[in-house]
């Protein structure tokens, strides 16, 4: 009898462990998403952000206030990573 409450409650400790591994987004799709609006973004900057200093968050807010500026592309890339940021 003992054995059993043992397994349930190991199985209860372990069970949202395995659900937070789970809901961890991979390091490596991060590094392609960022990857892919710099490459897809990389004229914009030139063209709209060329004098920001490569500050944290400064190139994300000028891409934002130049938002209806930015190209298709670019556009695109930024809202597909703002969606996966959204699952993680």
């Amino acid at each position: 009898m003992h054995l059993k409450a043992f397994g349930a409650a190991l199985a209860l400790a372990v069970l949202p462990m395995t659900a937070l591994a789970q809901s961890a987004p991979p390091e490596k799709a991060t590094q392609e998403a960022r990857a892919k609006v710099r490459a897809a973004c990389s004229a914009d900057v030139q063209k709209l952000c060329a004098n920001i200093e490569r500050a944290k968050g400064a190139m994300r807010s000028c891409l934002e206030a130049h938002e209806k500026q930015l190209s298709d592309g670019c556009k695109a890339a930024r809202a597909e990573r703002a969606a996966a940021k959204q699952k993680s």
